[in-house]
């Protein structure tokens, strides 16, 4: 049996102006690159985008940069990025890379939808 999961991306509008982008699988090198496109779509369309991790297994440092890069291009524009739900393994990498300091992380979509 082979531990590698299937990486897919699933976008849907929560409500107008707020784009919710699950992350499926692991979030590595190979793929980062569809998060990146994923989000600068929803960027240009919406001011709060939510990326969830609840079924994300694994992330690496170019997943965590198209999140944080994402951030930061939001916060320039008026936006904002939030991430919900991480899986223990990927939040302990939020953790050690610092974005649990910044407001970024939440624990539900609830939350994450709340702040503003």
């Amino acid at each position: 049996m082979s531990h590698l999961q299937t990486f897919k991306l699933t976008e849907r509008d929560l409500r107008p102006g707020c784009r919710e982008i699950q992350v499926e699988g692991e979030l590595d090198l190979a793929v980062a690159v569809q998060l990146e496109e994923a989000l600068e779509r929803a960027a240009a369309e919406c001011r709060q985008i939510l990326i969830g991790l609840e079924s994300c297994g694994f992330i690496d440092s170019t997943g965590i940069a198209a999140i944080v890069h994402a951030h930061k291009q939001a916060n320039l524009q008026g936006g904002k990025v939030a991430v919900y739900a991480p899986s223990d393994q990927v939040l302990r990498v939020l953790s050690v890379t610092g974005l649990t300091n910044n407001g970024l992380v939440f624990d539900t979509v609830e939350e994450a939808l709340s702040h503003h």
